[in-house]
């Protein structure tokens, strides 16, 4: 008989509190490997729902070894989210484990490689310690995490604290930094003087950190809030900068020609020299800046056109998509074939969870359904639903949301539908028309003055 793996997990324990058990201990008497002990032993650590669930196999083993890593206070979102239900679905159904890992992944883990502060640092929130010994990491226990790639924070509240105390700790040793936030909040959230979106423009980092900044406007800043918050970055505060403005994304701008400076000892004619040759950069400066903007100004029209060339098609195409499905509809059978239920199965797997929502649009009337749901709305329509109108409402809620051009590598269950509901005619060829009969060319009379001189000669 199998035994549970919480009553594994339960059993290693005992052992555990045995004098003389370690994890060795259990992988040589068990002959299980270190990873499969750890990975019962974290069985332990459910908060007491999960645990009972997995208990009575509502989840898989998979499912509460992804939970049971978990600090407990993040394991009940994690156990929601292996639920889900679909319009179908009485009750909700369990997603598979793949599932709960991409959300976890998501949601919960935090790269530590990628985090702004110095991961050695005990200091940073003291009460943490530093995150190299700290074991609500993957990396404390690369047996139970195998499966993780990188080092990923398991405590996303510590570790926003520390982002916090980074760019504090960095604002104040570097008081000319310039605070921005990368993503939109509301106002009152803000943090007091920090610049938001529309208000800088981040430039490119120099290869040279010790050159000249790009424009007088170029500043150093720190991301205060948004993605890779507590990161420094170059920005520059002109918004109608003459350098920034203007230029294609990822496009290296030069900077203005600066004049050389004078040295100690210099002629008439070389300041001359050396300002000629400054206002011949200038100009060349200048003529280059024009030959990119017109070459701007030429690229921007032709993607313009392209854009406008696509819509056009696009639009041509979602029409006649929709005169498929109208066709369709229209052409409903009072009841389906081999090849039409096939086709209608395969449309019902695919099904969106969210088709009713287009559905009951094109059944509500003005005001008329606005108190309604859309359960509500579509089962009116189905209870005013003649007999031998069945088949099209069932076509139109399999249907309702393939109208719309398919994504690549997406089924065309439109089109597939289309062949075995309403296909189309085919074009009918025209016979040729047959040739005309040949006549038997018919004698010619001779002219009349020819007989009659023949006659005289007689």
């Amino acid at each position: 008989m199998d035994v549970h793996p919480y009553e594994e997990a339960q059993g290693f324990q005992r052992l555990l509190d045995l004098p003389g058990y370690d994890v060795a201990a259990l992988v040589s008497k068990s002959g299980k490997s270190a990873a499969h002990v750890y990975a019962r032993l974290s069985l332990l650590q459910l908060i007491p729902t999960v645990a009972e669930a997995f208990a009575q196999e509502r989840i898989t083993a998979s499912h509460a070894n992804l939970i049971a890593r978990l600090p407990q206070e993040h394991q009940a979102d994690a156990f929601e989210n292996c639920w889900r239900k679909d319009w179908q679905d009485k009750e909700a159904h369990l997603l598979p484990a793949k599932h709960l890992s991409a959300w976890i992944q998501a949601n919960l883990y935090l790269n530590l490689a990628e985090a702004p502060f110095d991961r050695e640092d005990p200091n940073l929130k003291p009460e943490a310690g530093a995150c190299v010994a700290c074991p609500r990491r993957s990396g404390f226990n690369t047996s139970l995490f195998a499966d993780v790639q990188g080092d990923q924070c398991l405590d996303a509240p510590c570790f926003q604290a520390k982002v916090t105390a980074h760019i504090d700790r960095e604002i104040a040793a570097r008081p000319e930094l310039v605070s921005i936030e990368t993503a939109w909040r509301a106002p009152k959230e803000q943090r007091p003087g920090a610049l938001q979106k529309h208000q800088y423009r981040e430039l490119a980092e120099p290869d040279n950190p010790d050159a000249e900044p790009p424009c007088p406007s170029a500043k150093g800043a720190i991301i205060v809030f948004g993605k890779h918050a507590g990161y420094t970055v170059t920005v520059c505060l002109d918004t109608e900068c003459p350098v920034h403005t203007n230029h294609r994304p990822g496009e290296v701008v030069a900077p203005p020609p600066v004049m050389a400076p004078a040295p100690e000892q210099e002629t008439e004619e070389e300041a001359a020299q050396r300002e000629a040759e400054h206002e011949q950069r200038v100009a060349e400066y200048k003529a280059e800046q024009e030959r990119n903007e017109e070459e701007r100004k030429v690229e921007f029209e032709r993607q313009q056109k392209e854009y406008e060339a696509e819509q056009t098609r696009r639009e041509k195409q979602r029409k006649a998509r929709v005169a498929i499905f109208d066709r369709i509809i229209e052409h409903a059978p009072a009841s389906f074939s081999a090849a039409q239920m096939r086709i209608f199965l395969r449309l019902l797997i695919h099904l969106d969870y969210s088709f009713l929502e287009e559905v009951a649009t094109h059944f509500a009337n003005g005001d008329e359904n606005a108190q309604q749901s859309e359960d509500e709305i579509v089962l009116a329509a189905l209870d005013g639903t003649a007999d031998e109108k069945l088949t099209g409402l069932a076509l139109r809620l399999v249907l309702s949301d393939r109208i719309g051009i398919p994504h690549e590598n997406q089924p065309d269950l439109l089109t597939e539908a289309e062949q075995v509901f309403a296909p189309k005619k085919p074009k009918a060829i025209k016979a040729k028309a047959d040739a005309p009969t040949k006549k038997t060319p018919t004698a010619v009379k001779a002219p009349l003055k020819r007989e009659l001189t023949r006659k005289k000669a007689a």
